[in-house]
């Protein structure tokens, strides 16, 4: 069994604190001692206090500067004897290469998006931030798009290990026709990356078409006033229902009638993958780095289409709404997610590539 030491920058409900609270359980739970460093407060209304069991120590350093973060980890790493360090998302990464070359321990980088998509001033995509990621003994990426973003070494280092699709109790079914005459998305209100302007124009010109459809967004983020705003704008705001957070997005969208993710970037979307578990026609951009590519074939269980490009997205939503055939057939291929992506199939890939570098 090995002494595992995750640094993350948040443990709120976003799809990377999603994903480590996953590997880091299962981890714990196959006999590995975990510990948790989460290098910023948590400010999501959902905490990281439901998904975290009291076997896993998470220690908090929020409120220190970067170098006090760094000899903070130092000392728990020392103090755990951890064999092997995990970076989640690009600072977490560096410092995780950082504290593990001062020890002589293997650290792990785990890409979480698309990296050509941040740019941390003048220390990311040229500068000293990826020289030391790069120098990473090992590397997890979700699509192969992310890790040739890398070092040819890092690459050959590394490997591709997809999200799981997480699943709380029985998958709910709800056959196609009952379903609700709504579109669905589900995701943080934030529209640098997930893009609402671009899914309220493609909605609008979907409603025009469909005024009988509602778009029912779930979720919570910076922008949420902006958004509200531009619902008005468009003339939507008896179309357009902001339903808040959930904690079980399976549950509590089985019964729409279609699924939406118009985001320009994204690794590979949690909401994507349980909206598929639970057979709705999904509509998604192309995004990079591949996440949307890799779980969709187009027009057999879902539908793709370019990013920023709303009538393109409106049009595959009156497919779905005007061909129930096509609905169901995409709606019941996508369920196969199930399968492909099963926990049990993750977490070994992630164990045995733990295990080979802690050899």
């Amino acid at each position: 069994m090995k002494n595992v030491l995750f640094i993350t920058p948040s443990l709120g409900f976003a799809g990377a604190a999603k994903m480590l609270s996953f590997v880091a359980e299962q981890l714990s739970g196959r006999g590995h001692e975990v510990c948790i460093v989460n290098l910023k407060a948590t400010v999501d209304t959902v905490t990281y206090d439901r998904r975290i069991s009291d076997r896993i120590s998470v220690i908090d350093v929020s409120q220190l500067g970067r170098k006090e973060q760094i000899l903070k980890i130092r000392r728990v790493a020392k103090e755990m004897s951890a064999d092997i360090i995990i970076g989640f998302t690009e600072i977490p990464n560096a410092i995780a290469r950082i504290v593990g070359f001062t020890l002589g321990i293997p650290s792990i980088m785990s890409e979480r998006g698309d990296p050509k998509r941040f740019d941390m001033g003048k220390g990311f995509k040229n500068g000293l931030v990826l020289k030391i990621i790069n120098s990473s003994k090992g590397g997890v990426f979700q699509t192969e798009g992310a890790r040739d973003f890398y070092c040819k070494g890092l690459q050959k280092r590394g490997v591709v290990i997809p999200n799981p699709i997480f699943i709380s109790g029985d998958v709910p079914h709800v056959d196609h026709d009952k379903r609700e005459k709504s579109v669905v998305s589900v995701g943080r209100l934030d529209n640098f990356q997930k893009r609402y302007d671009v899914m309220l124009d493609a909605f609008k010109l979907f409603s025009d078409k469909h005024p009988e459809y509602v778009l029912k967004l779930y979720g919570r983020g910076s922008d949420e006033k902006l958004i509200s705003e531009w619902v008005s704008e468009r003339g939507l705001a008896e179309r357009v229902k902001f339903m808040g957070l959930t904690t079980q997005p399976m549950q509590d969208t089985c019964g729409d009638g279609m699924f939406i993710i118009t985001s320009d970037f994204e690794g590979i979307s949690n909401s994507l993958l349980e909206a598929m578990a639970v057979g709705l026609p999904c509509v998604s951009t192309d995004h990079t780095p591949g996440g949307a590519r890799l779980l969709i074939t187009d027009h057999e269980n879902g539908i793709l289409a370019p990013i920023e490009d709303a009538r393109a997205l409106a049009a595959a939503m009156c497919e779905f709404a005007e061909d129930p055939e096509l609905a169901k057939k995409c709606g019941e291929n996508a369920k196969d997610v199930v399968n492909r992506f099963a926990p049990e199939k993750i977490i070994d890939m992630w164990e045995s590539y733990i295990l080979k570098l802690t050899k």
